[in-house]
This record gives C-alpha cells, structure tokens and sequence, in this order.
C-alpha cells in the first residue's frame, strides 16, 4: 500500500490558506487586545474615582490636592502629587513600574510627556507618563522623594488631573474654578494662595471630570485632540481617538478626542466653550454656569 504525501502545489496551497487567515485575524486580534486594555484602564480610573471620593469623605469634604507647594514659580518647592497623596495615606498601593500600579494606563506610551515642561505638538506626549513627587527646576521635573512629608518613593502617574494649575507666572485665579487646584500656589497679583477646593463647590458632580487618560494637570483650554501642549492622552479606540474619565460622582466613560470640554483663554471661542461644558455634557469646570456667566 503505497503512502502519497502532499504535492508543492498542494503545500503552497495551505501555507497560501493560512497566510491569508493570519492576514484577516491580526487586525481583529489587535483590537481586541486595544479593547481589553481599555477596559482594564476605566477599571484603574474607577478605583481611583473611588479612592478621590473616600479621600473627600474622610477629609471634611475637601477634594485631595493636586500638589502641595508654597512660592509663585515653584521653583526648588517639591511638589508631592494627587497619585503619591493617595498612596502614601493607605487609599492606594503604587509604584514606578508599570505592572501592578493603579495610576498608569496599560497603553501609557514610554515616554516623559512633560520633560521640557510641555508636550508641545508631539502627538505622543500626552500619551506619556509623569514620575511624582519631584522638584520643578526651570522647565524641568526632578524626580525626588520627601521623606519630611512621609513620601518615601517614586510612582509613575499617566493619568491626567482637572485642576488650576498656573504655575510659572504671577496670575490671578478664581477660587474653585476646576475639580481641584495647586494648593499654597501664590502669592496672586491680589495677594492671596490658593486653597483647597470643597465637594459643595460642584454644581453636578456626576458631569465634572475629575481624573483622565493624560498626564500631569491643568491646561484645560488646551485639551482637544491634536492642540498644542495638550495634556490629554487620547489613548484608545473610538475615532478620532478617546481618552477615558472619572468623573465626581465615581463613574468612568470615554470622551472622544474632538468631544472633550475646553476651557475658556487661548484662541478658543467663548460660546462653543459654553456649549460644550453645559447642557448635561461632560465639563471641566466646577460650576459651569457660574464660570461662563456672561459668555
């Protein structure tokens, strides 16, 4: 009985069949594994939504600050940070490294977004990470621990928070502007520093954006897809791309590049910074109304 192996033709054939299979199933299991890391970073944002809101409920109703800092530039002042805030009080666990830490996306890009103090008009940056706490010195972000202030290691943050952040020059601010702010940042051209913000201040609380794929914090004029010096990481699916919030109720969803709420300044104009912070829509501001009376 004699054995027939397969011809040349018939192996082409094959290797041809699951050439072709590899080709339809690739794109397929890329999104998948874009879908599941998406999933996995709302999970993160959900428990650090959660974590924001114990931290308010045990602290008086105020909202944890986005750093705490004395002087007008910041400069030489270490700067502690909400994510090592929140570690360092036992709400969570963190680290430098990317596995096992709460506070960095899974499809964080590997790069220092805010290194020259800005992400400029690299559309990767925002998608970049910040080492906290650290000394501000010039431009630069200095990792560095404050053993003074209980702060005994490194954690790399990817995540960006809503809060009033004007560091770099003398400037006025309006108190309770944003979800949270710089606290002891000033003095202001009116002589006073920056406070911690209350939860009362919230006017809806389930439409303020409190934490988002991103980096850093503030800018929130800057915040759409593809602006310069954005901080916003627009990370995963959903054209043009979309970047994953909490928000202050607790709850997380995607915002979409060209759907997240600006802020007033820069070249943005007034009544589209209205539209898209009122109406039930996702906002940055505190109080929206209040913000944009008169726009």
């Amino acid at each position: 009985m004699r054995r027939r192996g397969f011809t040349l033709i018939e192996f082409l054939v094959v290797v041809a069949i699951i050439g072709l299979l590899i080709s339809v199933l690739l794109p397929a299991l890329g999104k998948a594994r874009k879908s599941a890391s998406a999933t996995a970073c709302m999970a993160q944002l959900r428990g650090i939504a959660q974590g924001l809101v114990l931290y308010s409920v045990d602290h008086r109703e105020y909202v944890i600050p986005s750093y705490n800092m004395t002087g007008t530039s910041g400069a030489g002042v270490p700067l502690d940070g909400w994510g090592p805030i929140l570690d360092r009080d036992g709400y969570m666990d963190s680290n430098r490294t990317a596995s096992a830490n709460p506070f960095y996306c899974p499809d964080t890009a590997d790069i220092e977004g805010v290194a020259s103090g800005q992400t400029g008009t690299n559309p990767e940056a925002p998608k970049g990470w910040t080492d906290w706490p650290f000394t501000r010195t010039g431009s630069a972000n200095i990792p560095q621990t404050i053993p003074a202030r209980n702060f005994h290691k490194i954690i790399r943050v990817s995540y960006w928070i809503n809060a009033d952040n004007p560091i770099g020059a003398v400037t006025s601010f309006t108190k309770d502007l944003f979800y949270t702010s710089s606290v002891g940042y000033g003095p202001s051209s009116s002589g006073t520093t920056m406070q911690l913000t209350r939860t009362t201040a919230f006017r809806a609380p389930a439409t303020l954006i409190t934490v988002a794929d991103g980096l850093y914090a503030g800018r929130q004029r800057d915040n759409r897809l593809g602006m310069t010096n954005s901080r916003i990481g627009y990370r995963h699916p959903g054209a043009p791309g979309s970047a994953n919030a909490a928000f202050g109720d607790g709850h997380v969803a995607p915002i979409k590049g060209d759907r997240f709420p600006r802020a007033l300044g820069g070249t943005n104009v007034p009544q589209e910074v209205r539209d898209e912070n009122t109406g039930g829509k996702p906002t940055v501001y505190a109080d929206p109304e209040k913000a944009l009376a008169g726009v």
